[in-house]
């Protein structure tokens, strides 16, 4: 059994969410899944090898939010969602 790849995605929007984890479900990665920057931060962890982000989100910006990220994890391949 090969490596599992662990992403997670950061999206307020639940169709764009669900699609990306569709996707990446299908090409075998293990995706965790949260509506918000603060919630992307409690879910983030030393396991988790990609970010998948959205930049415009209510409450921490996606830039914001991978700065915080940066600072606790890490994780360090990130993909911004415009």
């Amino acid at each position: 059994m090969g490596v599992v790849n662990n992403i997670l995605i950061i999206e307020d929007d639940p169709a764009i969410r669900e699609g990306v984890r569709i996707l990446m479900e299908g090409e075998s990665f293990h995706v965790e899944e949260a509506v918000n920057g603060f919630e992307g931060l409690k879910k983030i962890s030393d396991s988790t090898h990609l970010v998948i982000l959205d930049v415009m989100m209510p409450g921490i910006s996606g830039y914001k939010t991978c700065e915080e990220i940066r600072k606790k994890s890490k994780c360090s391949s990130f993909v911004f969602n415009c």
